[in-house]
């Protein structure tokens, strides 16, 4: 799994960080056009090599770096035109809604001076069309080429305003964005290389610097930055040198200081969990994260909620309350060596949709940050030596309410959860024979396409479920709770 650390440089390295920087982020511009132009990389190599005095090593730093960049805006304009296609198939249905719901409005007038119901959806139906126009556009432009701004696109636009975003001159909007622009250097590594690069070594406590031919007359041939240390990871840096790993490094300036990072391999702890012994769903909610433990037949053991309230929070303050929760869960993983199951979801669609939802369902979507969750789990447990199980959430709050809740005194979040760690183990969970009985028998349908009906027979009207008996043998009072971990009974 790959590794990155960071340190503050100190400021009294400004000016040759500046120089290589600035002199990195030229090379990196028109490297970025050439590529573009879809030209070799041989005969580049060869051309800056003999035209700018770099080594082959600092070529492919630089190469390396700007096909990263280019292969990222790819991927980005293939999002962006995925969601594009939703926003305006979303758009053209909701104008069809409109239309149909045109041809039933009256003429009437409105009511103290306000439009009349009709005029009121013509506006809407011109608005949607408006929108649908506009996102068309957006989608043929994205159709014909890759954009790439380095620097940002949106200080770039800055210059056109100078006055709204606080430049007195286009002299200052310049300096700022060539600071933008030129704001780092990258060094490749190898693991058949000297302490893993041959441009930028770690030694001891010195940070080693082989200068670009450009400015070996104002810097000499190498430049050492002192006292590097970093404030964590300091045990995966030594094992990454000492097991001689590639280890990149990026000089870096954000936040009006310079920063060192690096970037290397790490080894994954070894899996102390066993699927044998159970297993620990977890259920991710806005406001909170449900988990319950089963044991091997899938029979309930343990359950509970953390808090995770992440509306109205900073990214930081969202990743910190994430952060603590997950940590949670894993230790306790870890203390009865059982696997997490988690659910695989993909709010991208539904957030390309937005526009077209309740205030109260945009706002909880937009707070609901899932997979920011799943990647600081599968890092955090790799780290543990905790096995993470994905499966598929289908139906699976529908059949912990219906299910599980009344026979447990659960809520349909811990419900839920329950569900995720039973599907673990490939239980196909029928549906009960109370709420069977209404729906047409088929042989050879899976049993999610009975939940599916069921689920369109409720919609309208759902029965009324609570805690209207518990099985023998399913107490929740006898079942087991954790410390540190609150509980519902």
């Amino acid at each position: 799994m790959q590794f990155t650390t960071q340190m503050k440089i100190d400021s009294c390295h400004k000016e040759f960080l500046e120089a290589s920087t600035q002199y990195t982020g030229t090379l990196r511009a028109r490297l970025l056009t050439s590529l573009l132009k879809k030209e070799s990389g041989t005969e580049l190599k060869k051309k800056y090599i003999a035209e700018y005095g770099v080594t082959a090593r600092q070529f492919n730093s630089l190469i390396s770096e700007v096909r990263g960049i280019i292969s990222s805006a790819e991927e980005l304009r293939k999002r962006n035109i995925e969601e594009a296609k939703i926003r305006i198939a979303s758009c053209k249905k909701r104008i069809k809604t409109l239309e149909k719901k045109l041809k039933d409005c009256s003429p009437a007038c409105g009511i103290n001076g306000n439009r009349s119901p009709r005029k009121s959806v013509k506006f809407a139906i011109h608005q949607k069309k408006r929108r649908q126009g506009i996102l068309e556009a957006r989608l043929k432009k994205l159709q014909t080429k890759v954009s790439i701004c380095l620097g940002g696109k949106k200080l770039f636009k800055a210059q056109y305003n100078l006055e709204a975003n606080g430049y007195e001159s286009h002299q200052e909007w310049l300096e700022d964005f060539r600071r933008k622009r030129n704001n780092r250097v990258f060094y490749i590594g190898s693991k058949d290389e000297s302490f893993g690069n041959q441009n930028c070594q770690l030694i001891g406590n010195k940070l080693l610097i082989r200068v670009l031919p450009h400015l070996q007359a104002g810097y000499g041939d190498c430049y050492t930055i002192a006292n590097i240390s970093f404030a964590y990871g300091k045990e995966e840096v030594t094992q990454a040198i000492a097991k001689k790993q590639a280890i990149n490094y990026r000089l870096i300036y954000k936040k009006k200081n310079w920063y060192l990072q690096l970037t290397t391999q790490r080894e994954d702890a070894p899996q102390i969990t066993r699927k044998e012994l159970g297993v620990i769903g977890v259920d991710l909610n806005p406001s909170h994260l449900s988990w319950a433990e089963v044991n091997r037949h899938g029979n309930l053991i343990a359950f509970g909620n953390i808090p995770t309230p992440l509306q109205d929070r900073r990214s930081d303050q969202v990743k910190a309350t994430l952060g603590d929760a997950i940590k949670e869960i894993v230790e306790y993983a870890k203390k009865v060596q059982k696997p997490i199951v988690v659910e695989e979801l993909d709010f991208s669609k539904k957030k390309a949709r937005l526009r077209e939802y309740s205030v109260r369902y945009r706002r909880m979507l937009s707070y609901f940050a899932y997979s920011l969750f799943f990647l600081m789990l599968i890092s955090k447990a790799l780290r543990a030596g905790v096995q993470v199980i994905t499966t598929n959430p289908a139906y699976s709050s529908l059949i912990g309410k219906f299910k599980f809740m009344s026979m447990y005194g659960l809520c349909t979040h811990l419900a839920a959860s329950l569900v995720l760690a039973r599907r673990a183990f490939g239980f196909s969970e029928r549906l009960p024979a109370k709420y069977a009985l209404g729906l047409a028998e088929h042989k050879y349908r899976h049993v999610w396409s009975f939940w599916r009906a069921f689920s369109k027979a409720v919609s309208n009207r759902e029965p009324r479920v609570g805690l209207v008996s518990r099985q023998p043998g399913a107490n929740p009072s006898s079942l087991s709770s954790t410390p540190g971990l609150t509980c519902d009974s």
